[in-house]
């Protein structure tokens, strides 16, 4: 009898073996799924808030730069960035165009007039403060003569050479002959070069919440600040919460976050 009591145990046992361990295989794997959701879900978040803080704090940096610009030029502050942003882009547009706008000029701009004092090749000052650079490698050629000129001194003609653009001041000179010979060489130099950069109105806008940086201008100077006032959240994946605060301000160039 007890043969064939422990042979029914042993069947018994086989029988439920598979489905327990299917189950504790689905419990696992469930669990490992939860695990890596855990870790994962909210680093990705992380690098969203980090993302959005530091494209926030780069478009009011872009409306420092603009404001200083601006009271450069005009000898006050623009409370309204749009503003700014469009006169400035404006004088780098005439100056790019006209290499003889600088000095006292006039903007016109949707029927108002700003009287600047535009500094010469402003364009060059706009491109390295806000547009993206790049090198580049040039091959340049370069043309020597190879000419005479007359030496008081000792009474001779002394063989010189002189690049051609300087050969073509001092052709007309009459202590000068020549040339003699002409030569050409290579050489390869790196350049900085600069991408096409406009100031959008995005620049003004707060990326988390669309809302218009605030601009205060006074006699003391001006200061941005961040429109989000106190904590901003918002569900993410049923679980999680996406979270941001105030992104800072500057004032008179004086950076918040930076100290």
């Amino acid at each position: 009898m007890s043969s064939e009591k422990d042979i029914a145990k042993v069947e018994e046992i086989t029988e439920y073996k598979p489905a327990l361990i299917k189950t504790l295989n689905f419990v696992a794997l469930f669990l490992a799924l939860v695990l890596i959701i855990v870790i994962y879900v909210p680093t990705i978040i992380w690098r969203e808030e980090d993302q959005i803080r530091n494209e926030g704090r780069r478009r009011m940096l872009i409306l420092n730069s603009v404001q200083k610009y601006y009271h450069q030029m005009t000898g006050k502050y623009e409370s309204d960035p749009l503003t700014a942003m469009k006169v400035i882009s404006a004088v780098r547009d005439s100056t790019r165009a006209d290499s003889n706008f600088f000095g006292e000029q006039i903007i016109r701009l949707n029927s108002k007039k700003f009287k600047m004092n535009v500094p010469k090749n402003f364009y060059s000052n706009f491109d390295t403060t806000f547009a993206f650079s790049y090198i580049k490698k040039d091959t340049a050629i370069d043309t020597t003569y190879k000419v005479t000129k007359w030496n008081n001194e000792l009474f001779s003609w002394d063989t010189v050479y002189i690049l051609a653009e300087r050969w073509r001041e001092l052709e007309s000179d009459s202590s000068y002959r020549g040339p003699l010979e002409v030569e050409t060489s290579e050489r390869v130099m790196e350049n900085t070069y600069y991408l096409p950069y406009y100031l959008t109105e995005k620049f003004a806008y707060n990326p988390l919440t669309n809302e218009q940086f605030i601009i205060i201008t006074d006699s003391q100077g001006y200061k941005i600040k961040d429109p989000l006032q106190g904590e901003y959240k918002e569900n993410r994946y049923f679980f999680f919460t996406f979270k941001d605060t105030c992104f800072g301000w500057i004032e008179n160039d004086q950076i918040s976050w930076e100290r």
